[in-house]
C-alpha cells in the first residue's frame, strides 16, 4: 500500500510532539503532520473538530503511522507576525464556544492567506471550568506564559488565556519576557508575586492594558478575548 503522507521537512519540535510538512497524496495538498512518539492524539483531534472555524487550524485526519506513532494531519499555515487584535479575535472565537486553550504563546498563532490568525496546538485545551490534577512544580501549558492560577491548579478559564496573551504582548513591545528566572520555581514565583515591569518609553501608552492583562487576580483582567478586543479598541482610538 502506498503511504498516504509523503514527508518533506521538519517544521518544529516541542516537548511532546514534532511537526512535519508533508503532502497528503489523497487530497493532493500540503499538510502539517503533528506526530507524537507514543500514546494517542485522538482527544486533540476531537477538540479541533469540535471548535472548527476560521480561528482554529483545521484538522483533516487522525491515526497511527506505519511505525506506530500517532499523528494528526492539519492544514498547513504560515507562522504569524504577532498582532494583538488578531490574536484576541482568535481567543474570542474559542472562548465563545466554551473552550480555554491553556497554552497561548506566539508560536501557536498561525496566519491565513487573508491575514486572520488561526490558533493551533490544542493538546492542553479543554472546556471552561474543567479542573485537572497536577503535581508540584508541574503546570499545564508553557511555564513562561502561564497565569498564576494556572500554576496553582485552578480550573480552566478564559482569564488564564488572557494573561498568556498579555505575556505575548509584553514580549512584542519590550523585546523580552516580563518574568524570567534560572529555574521553574523562580519563574513561577514571579508570575505569582512579581509586579509587572515597565515597558520602554516608546511603548508606555500600552502599559495600562498590559497591566490589566497581567493582573495577578484573574477577576481584575479582561474576562475573555472579546473583552480584550473591547479594551484594545478604546485604547487604539485614544492613541491614534
Amino acid at each position: 500500500m502506498t503511504p498516504r503522507y509523503r514527508f518533506e521537512r521538519v517544521l518544529g519540535r516541542g516537548r511532546h510532539a514534532s511537526l512535519w510538512l508533508a503532502t497528503d497524496m489523497e487530497r493532493r495538498e500540503k499538510v502539517a503532520l503533528k506526530i507524537a512518539p507514543r500514546g494517542s492524539l485522538q482527544q486533540e483531534f476531537d477538540t479541533l473538530r469540535a471548535i472548527s472555524g476560521e480561528h482554529a487550524v483545521q484538522a483533516h485526519d487522525c491515526g497511527v503511522l506505519p511505525d506506530g506513532r500517532p499523528f494528526i494531519a492539519m492544514e498547513h499555515l504560515a507562522p504569524a507576525a504577532f498582532d494583538l487584535h488578531e490574536a484576541a479575535a482568535a481567543l474570542a472565537a474559542l472562548h465563545r464556544r466554551g473552550w480555554a486553550h491553556r497554552d497561548i504563546k506566539p508560536a501557536h498563532f498561525l496566519s491565513r492567506a487573508h491575514g486572520s490568525f488561526a490558533l493551533c496546538d490544542f493538546g492542553s485545551a479543554c472546556r471552561i471550568g474543567t479542573r485537572h490534577e497536577q503535581s508540584a512544580l508541574s503546570v499545564i501549558g508553557t511555564p513562561r506564559y502561564a497565569a498564576p492560577e494556572q500554576i496553582e491548579g485552578a480550573a480552566a478559564s478564559p482569564a488564564a488565556d488572557v494573561y498568556s496573551l498579555g505575556i505575548c504582548m509584553f514580549e512584542m513591545l519590550a523585546g523580552q519576557p516580563p518574568f524570567r528566572g534560572e529555574t521553574l520555581t523562580e519563574v513561577f514565583s514571579q508570575h505569582v508575586r512579581a509586579p509587572v515591569p515597565r515597558l520602554p518609553r516608546e511603548a508606555a501608552h500600552w502599559q495600562e492594558l498590559v497591566d490589566a492583562l497581567l493582573a495577578k487576580d484573574a477577576a481584575k483582567r479582561p474576562a475573555d478575548g472579546g473583552a480584550v478586543i473591547a479594551r484594545l479598541s478604546v485604547l487604539t482610538g485614544e492613541v491614534m
